[in-house]
């Protein structure tokens, strides 16, 4: 990845940087259980979280 990203411009490194950021922090907020909801971290937060959408 970082010698694909060596070949891009400075400009298009820039924006793959904010995309890889961008898609890890809607992955995280997919996939990961609210920190202060009990009640989906024990009862199937995943399903929950699927559901919403």
């Amino acid at each position: 990845m970082r010698r694909a990203a060596a070949c891009l411009a400075t400009g298009a490194q820039g924006d793959l940087g904010r995309l890889i950021t961008r898609m890890n922090a809607e992955l995280e907020r997919r996939t990961l259980p609210e920190p202060n909801n009990i009640e989906l971290a024990m009862f199937g937060w995943w399903w929950t979280r699927m559901r919403e959408r």
